[in-house]
């Protein structure tokens, strides 16, 4: 057998978690939706040896590689296949900032095992294996569709919250409320290389250090998602769609997680508004923020003007999951 497998996967924004709460019916919940790049490449070939190869600009280290080698074999073994495989990651996906790569890459690497050993597979399966979802179903369901996703979370069994980077799914995954098609809107990226994307253990340490939050602000964040977001995705209205992205960002939540940026990350924001955006926000545990407006390019052209040390995107929203190809 002498296969190859390229797996091409678009980011995902993350807005917001819910239920980062205690005393309620339901853990995490979140929404989130898919677009159109910067895309991952990921390269994939039959192997005797487990290797991961990220020849990507800013590249993962050496431990996170590992990790991602250990996932492999764990699912090779568990699901007695006979081949393992071989990564190379090319493209400006680049991780820890928040467009949701870890995710794209654990599903891709796991999906292909399954392709290239030629073994029947669900969805269930690539998530199992992938040890990804445990807190957010955004990217686990963008991943193969696209799309807008609201997502329920899990019932509340008492564990901690956390990170999906630590949390262990044990076969139960965020519920999904809706999944549907985004309007035709084209969206900024905005990526601070100024400034310093926080670490799986400090994304670890941020939880348990700001978990739980009250219930009060839990029901303001899902007012906004109901009401603000995802009625706004259905009926296309931009202009409530960015006013509600405005007032995520001052839901408890989300201005712990924007707090830990500082004073830098404000300043961008408010150069971005200042520059005609209508709405800004920021993607998972940032530190990329997304934004929307009238004139993009403008936007972005003024922002390299003013801080050289970022990368741009203008940017569709995305109804398409994953593409498979084979060499």
């Amino acid at each position: 057998m002498n296969k190859r497998l390229k797996i091409i996967s678009r980011p995902r924004i993350h807005l917001t978690l819910i239920g980062m709460n205690k005393d309620g019916y339901r853990l995490n919940g979140g929404i989130g939706f898919s677009i159109s790049g910067p895309c991952l490449y990921m390269s994939f070939s039959i192997s005797t040896k487990t290797e991961m190869i990220d020849k990507r600009e800013l590249a993962l280290s050496k431990t996170e590689l590992e990790k991602y080698v250990t996932i492999i074999e764990n699912a090779k073994s568990e699901c007695n296949m006979h081949y393992s495989i071989k990564c190379e990651l090319k493209g400006e996906a680049y991780p820890h900032r928040g467009l949701g790569s870890t995710t794209s890459i654990s599903m891709a690497c796991i999906e292909a095992l399954f392709l290239l050993n030629e073994k029947e597979y669900s969805r269930f399966d690539i998530a199992f294996y992938s040890k990804r979802g445990g807190t957010s179903g955004i990217g686990i369901n963008s991943y193969f569709d696209g799309g807008y996703i609201f997502d329920l979370g899990i019932k509340n069994d008492n564990r901690h919250l956390s990170p999906s980077s630590i949390n262990i799914t044990n076969g139960m995954f965020p519920l999904v409320l809706r999944q549907c098609e985004l309007p035709n809107w084209k969206v900024g990226l905005c990526i601070p290389y100024y400034i310093t994307s926080k670490t799986e253990i400090e994304e670890i340490n941020f939880f348990k250090n700001n978990c739980p939050i009250e219930k009060r602000h839990v029901e303001e964040i899902l007012y906004e998602s109901v009401y603000g977001i995802t009625s706004s995705i259905i009926e296309k209205d931009y202009d409530t769609f960015c006013q509600s992205i405005n007032k995520i960002q001052q839901t408890q939540w989300k201005l712990l997680e924007r707090n830990v940026y500082g004073s830098e990350l404000i300043d961008l924001e408010q150069n971005i508004r200042q520059l005609g955006a209508d709405c800004v926000g920021m993607s998972s545990f940032g530190p990329l923020l997304y934004f929307m407006g009238c004139n993009i390019p403008h936007i972005i052209e003024k922002l390299y003007q003013i801080f050289p040390q970022i990368a741009c995107y203008e940017v569709t929203f995305n109804n398409q999951g994953r593409i498979l190809e084979y060499d």
